[in-house]
Parts: structure tokens; sequence; C-alpha cells
């Protein structure tokens, strides 16, 4: 039912949402929620896919919309929610920034406007609500997670859904109706569908509840037993969903081996709470970092100096000596601000990540996103009286005081250097490398035949970082952006003598050998001895999948075929007559195991004249000539040892070693 509000004048009368939009306050408060978003806009626009955002699209063409796909842990994560969101995208159109970008736009948008409705709702349209307000919708320590896709996906959903809750427990607290808290209820759970971090959400509902939102009197424990006795229904069932969803994440483990929760060293979790809750927090409470560094794929880390940390822990301190002395129940406002930190964002981010490179994660801000919105409640909680709450202030304050003042300019310079903040993050940004090698690869696929053989290869470094190993190949990334049957065989690539492979701008290439074993006919023989119709490559070790090939250089009189052979998995081979010519044949080896089998159907008419294996690389077309083997690229970094033990498996950076072809001892 719609209400209605009488303007004064005769025969007008306004709903009351159109008439708040009359009031000074809320035509700030709607002023600052454009403005934040406007801030935004530059950041998206200098963004583009990057690192993981690039997993969840290969995965989203390699997997059907199941179970399995949904409900698997990814880097740590839970999220069946976000995971299916990056499917639905994916499929509809991959790596379509601007489609990504509308939508992490419009939840956030949803963000800002449902936050200025919580707040409206706990403490009217007071001038007071533009403090927290600025504070969440400007807040430097949510922009990283905003302009990554792939933090996104929790972040911002998490943010939408944490407020919706505290808006339906402030109805149900306020004004009873089960419904209020079933809604309640919904939206923590669809928080937990987007991000782990959605389990702790209901004990901030619970501190909330008890600490302000029920007009009880008596220690804040004793209210904890009585809302625990009033209402064992509700809370019991946010117990039996959180127990749920814990023992769904331990079930869902195995998907993700290596990856996930571990205990880390106590030196090492100390180092990345320090950095994380006692240096970057604080600085972002002041608009920092103000500078950021070293710059990863996905933007630069946040790199606050002393000073500014200083400044941010002194102006926490001074809100909270303050606000306890003045404010009634201001300090269990601060205490649930300590423990969120704590056991939703330091605690976790510890048993996540804490086990190496403890600075770097530390430095992230997409750890704290969340804590912007709490921060905003509970600064609002430890500042102004809720509706209609009687003696909210143990003093009165002081007529002329200049506090109003003081709040306007400390929102003021907030705003300031969150604005610089923002913008030298933004600096930081790769979007435009990013989208010119997406367009260059879409215009190489294009062109490329249905028949082109294309080899999988890593992406460059700085769009997917290393240590993501076999999932930065191209195969599995790139393949999106082609047609269905090209698509098909770059996942199942064959032999080929003019296969194809990517370079470091997205172009298509001709590929060649970077060899960790070369071989080329002992003494001066111009083929390689045959036992038989056979011969064997006893050093060659794969580690399955896709990755290294195998070249073979050769002459022959007339077409033949043959075979390759490892741990029983077979491939077949063709030769075209070369005459003196000579040509270069490579194919994938996808078996594990060590050692290589060539058979010839027709020995007679095939010379093989030098054989190489290692990783495929973007080159000129292998050399043709009689006696030349397929060229292994050079290498600083040469083996004596041209056999490839299981140390030499393909690194996360994908590269082997390229010594110089030996000759093989017949």
């Amino acid at each position: 039912m719609t209400q209605i509000v009488r303007t004064g004048r005769p025969g007008i009368a306004l709903p009351a949402w159109r008439a708040s939009l009359a009031n000074p306050v809320m035509i700030a408060a709607v002023l600052l929620v454009v403005a934040s978003l406007a801030v935004r806009i530059p950041v998206l626009t200098s963004s583009s896919f990057v690192e993981d955002d690039f997993l969840f699209v290969g995965d989203a063409y390699e997997h059907s919309l199941t179970f399995d796909f949904l409900f698997r842990v990814h880097k740590g994560h839970l999220m069946p929610g976000a995971l299916g969101l990056t499917w639905v995208l994916s499929r509809l159109s991959p790596y379509d920034w601007l489609l990504v970008s509308a939508v992490t736009f419009a939840v956030q948008a949803a963000v800002a406007v449902m936050l200025l409705r919580l707040l409206v709702r706990l403490f009217g349209t007071r001038p007071g609500i533009l403090l927290p307000l600025t504070f969440a919708l400007f807040s430097p320590l949510t922009v990283p997670a905003f302009g990554w896709w792939s933090a996104a996906i929790n972040a911002v959903p998490l943010q939408f859904t944490m407020v919706m809750a505290l808006a339906a427990q402030v109805r149900w607290a306020g004004e009873g109706g089960a419904r209020h808290a079933r809604w309640a209820f919904y939206w923590v759970l669809a928080g937990m569908a987007f991000s782990t971090k959605g389990v702790f959400v209901p004990f901030l509902l619970f501190a909330l509840t008890t600490s302000h939102l029920r007009p009880w009197a008596g220690p804040w424990i004793a209210l904890m037993l009585r809302e625990l006795r009033s209402h064992w229904r509700l809370w019991g069932s946010y117990v039996l969903l959180m127990g749920g969803y814990a023992a769904l994440y331990l079930a869902r483990r195995g998907t993700a081996p290596g990856e996930g929760a571990a205990v880390p060293a106590p030196g090492n979790a100390a180092d990345l709470l320090g950095r994380l809750l006692g240096q970057v927090f604080p600085a972002g409470v002041v608009g920092g970092p103000l500078t950021w560094g070293p710059v990863l794929p996905n933007g630069g880390l946040a790199d606050p100096s002393p000073l500014l940390v200083a400044a941010g822990w002194a102006v926490l301190a001074a809100l909270v000596v303050g606000t306890v002395l003045w404010r009634r129940r201001a300090a269990r406002a601060w205490l649930i601000l300590a423990g969120y930190l704590v056991a939703a964002d330091g605690v976790p981010t510890a048993i996540a990540r804490g086990t190496g490179l403890t600075q770097v994660v530390g430095s992230e801000t997409r750890y704290v996103a969340d804590a912007a919105i709490v921060l905003a409640v509970c600064l609002g909680l430890a500042l102004l009286p809720l509706r209609d709450e009687a003696e909210p202030y143990r003093r009165p304050v002081p007529a002329g005081s200049g506090l109003p003042t003081a709040a306007g300019l400390l929102a003021g310079a907030y705003l300031a250097m969150s604005i610089v903040s923002i913008q030298n993050y933004r600096d930081t940004l790769s979007g435009d490398r990013v989208r010119a090698y997406l367009a260059a690869v879409r215009a190489s696929l294009a062109k490329a035949p249905d028949t082109a053989v294309i080899y999988s290869s890593p992406l460059p470094e700085d769009i997917v970082l290393p240590w993501n190993g076999n999932r930065r190949l191209s195969h599995h990334l790139l393949a999106p952006l082609a047609r269905p049957a090209l698509r098909a065989r770059m996942r199942v690539p064959e032999p080929s003598e003019h296969a194809l492979v990517f370079d470091g701008k997205g172009r298509l290439a001709p590929a060649e050998v970077k060899a960790s074993i070369g071989v080329v006919p002992p003494g001066e023989r111009p083929c390689f001895p045959l036992l038989g119709d056979a011969i064997f490559f006893p050093d060659v070790v794969s580690f399955g999948g896709p990755g290294p090939v195998a070249g073979l250089a050769y002459t022959a009189k007339r077409a033949g075929t043959g075979s390759y052979e490892m741990s029983g998995q077979r491939g077949q081979l063709r030769f075209h007559a070369t005459g003196s010519g000579g040509a270069l044949v490579e194919f994938p080896v996808t078996a594990i195991g060590k050692g290589l089998l060539i058979r010839l159907d027709d020995p007679a008419a095939v010379c093989l004249k030098g054989f190489a294996y290692g990783d495929p690389v973007p080159g000129a077309p292998a050399p043709t000539a009689a006696a030349t083997p397929p060229s292994p690229s050079p290498s600083p970094s040469v083996s004596p040892s041209p056999s490839v033990s299981p140390s030499a498996k393909r690194s996360p950076g994908g590269r082997g070693a390229s010594p110089a072809p030996r000759r093989s001892g017949g």
C-alpha cells in the first residue's frame, strides 16, 4: 500500500518516496550515490578480463551447468551463484567486457541505493547519514574488487545481499512479521551462493539485533541469551544453514586438490593480518592507500605510506574514544566492526591464503571490501540515534560545538583522498593491452579455416599468471572465441605440417618446437638408422594433456604413413613426397609415459632426418633443408643432459629448456 504525504497545498498529495526526494538530505544522498557510480565508470573502462576471468570463461565452455560444475571449489571458494553467473554471461557472449561491466555496474548501483535505504530506515533522513554513506560508497577498499570480474562476482553480490539482509532484519526487529525474518534468511542464503564470507552474515545480524535493534536494556550477553530464548527457531535455522554450508564445503574440497584452506604458519598469519588489518584497512578509513604497487595483471596492490597508516589509526582512535564517551552503546558498534574484520575478513584470508606471499595477499583490498558496508553501519550506530530511540546520548551535544562542521570537513577530506586513490588505482590497470590481445585473437580465429591445427600454448604472463599452470593454456582459454568446429580441433589437435600457435599479441603464427630434446642422426648419416621399421626415443617424458609436441624432419620419395606411440596410445602420421627438399611434421604427445616409438609403414620411402620434443612456440616456419632437423630455440638455461627428468615437467611458466641437438647413438 502506497503511503501518501500531504504537501500543505490544497488538493496535492504525493507518495512518500517522492516527497522524500524533496528533502535536502535525500537530494544530497542521491547526488552522492550518482557521484560514487560516476567515479567507478573509468575503472571499468580501464579494466578488462584478466587472470581468473579467463579460467571462468574457459570452464564455461567445457562444462554443462551441472551440480558438479556449480558446486566445485575454485581456489578456496565455494560459490555456485558466482559460477552460474559466469557460465551464463560467458555462454551469452564470451569475453564481452561491456556485458560483464553492465552487470557489475547494475549490482553496484543496487548496493548504493539499498544502502541509502538501509541508513534511512535505521536513522531517518537526518544529515548525519551522509557521513557513513560517503565512507561506504567512495571507499577505495572496494574499487579493486569492483573492477576485476573474478573478485566482483564475489564481493559486489555479497555487499548487496548483506545490505538486503540487514534491511530485512531491521524491519523484522522493529515491526515483527515472519516474512521479514524469512527474507533476511533468503538474502543470507543468496550471499553464501556468491561468497564463502556469506557464512558470517548471520553472526552480524545476531550481533546488531541484540546490540541495537531490540529496545531492551541490560548487559549485552544477557540480551543475547534473551534473544536466543525468544527466537530460537530463527537462529537455529541459521545454525543449520551454516552447518550445511560447512559440510558441503568440506565434501567438495576434493574438487580443487591443493587449493583452499590450510593451517598457516603463525609467522605467515601474523604478517598477513598485520598488513591487511594493521595497515591496509586503517589507511582505507581515511581514503587511502593513495599509492598502489607493485602492479599485478589485475592492478596495483595497496601500498599506503606509514604516515597515512598512522593517520588512519589516529582517526579510528578519535572516533572510538569520542563516540564511546558520548553515545550510548557505541562501544558495541565498534566491537561488532572489530569482530567482523577479524572473524570474517582476517582469519579466513589467513587460512585460505596464508601459506605464502603473505605481504602480497595482505595488500589486496578485495579481502576487506565487504567491511566497508559494516563500517558504514557501525559508524552510523556509533554516531546517530536510531529512529524513536530514547536517550541515545550520555550527555547533550554542547551548542556551538562545531561537530557538524568537523564532520563535514572530515567527509570532504575523505572524499578528496578517496578520489585520488581511485584515480591512482585506475592508472595501474592494463585493460587496453588485454582488449587488443583479445581483438587479435578474435580476428585470427575468424580468418583461420575450420581445418586449421592450433597447438596449445600459455597465455602471456601479464594476462594470466604462471601459477595457474596448465589452466592458462590457449586450448582452454581462447577456444570459446572460435567457431564450434575449430574450437573442437583446438582441444584435440592432430599432427600437421602447418600447425599454428598464438603469439604474445594474440596472433596466429607458424608453430616451431622449443626443444627440450633435440636429436640428429649419428655420425655423418643422412637418416636415422631404424630397427626394422621403427626408432625409439627413450628420453621423451610426457606428463599428459595438451602442451608439448614432437617434430620430425624428413624427406620422402613418395607419400607414406606411419605412427607414434607412448604408453599404448597411438597416433597416425602422414608424410608427403618431398623430393630432395624436406619437410617437418609436428604432432602432440598427450599420453602419460616415457619413451616415444616412431614406426614407418614404408621405411624405404621415408628418411627421418631430425627429432625435437618440447613446447610449441611462435616462430618462422621450420627449415626444410634435407639435412636440417627441427631447430631447437636457444636458451640460456641449457642442461648438459638431453634427457627429460620428472623435474622438467611443464612448470607453471609453461616453458622448457632448450639444449642443443645431440647425435643419436644409433
